[in-house]
């Protein structure tokens, strides 16, 4: 998943490009016009992605096994009328993130690095 910045300020959304034993070029979702779409679409992509994919498949294979077509309908085109959904469920995954480094500034518990042996010396 990534995006281009085009001619304009426009930005083109590409999905399902992968690197390693098997190399294949993204394809273009869509063309907007302004980053928070770019997120919009990316996010749907990703939460669609979530919910369909099977167990272990790559982006590239879920794109290659529905084809762009059907998932610019779905994410894009709101063909299923899920669009909000996948956008309440991409925003609640967001939200409920949490950073594993915070708690190397901020323990969660007292006594998470706290030394359990005295050292000797």
């Amino acid at each position: 998943v990534g995006a281009v910045a085009v001619e304009g300020g426009r930005w083109e959304v590409y999905v399902g490009g992968a690197a390693g034993a098997s190399v294949r070029k993204g394809d273009v979702l869509c063309t907007v016009d302004s980053h928070e779409d770019v997120l919009k679409y990316i996010g749907r992509f990703i939460q669609y992605y979530r919910e369909n994919a099977k167990y272990l498949e790559r982006s590239y294979g879920f794109l290659e096994r529905l084809g762009i077509d059907k998932i610019r309908a779905v994410v894009v085109d709101d063909s299923e009328g899920i669009a909000e959904q996948l956008d309440r469920n991409i925003e609640a995954s967001i939200a409920a993130y949490k950073d594993p480094w915070k708690e190397a500034y901020v323990p969660a518990t007292a006594n998470q690095f706290a030394t359990l042996l005295p050292v000797l010396g």
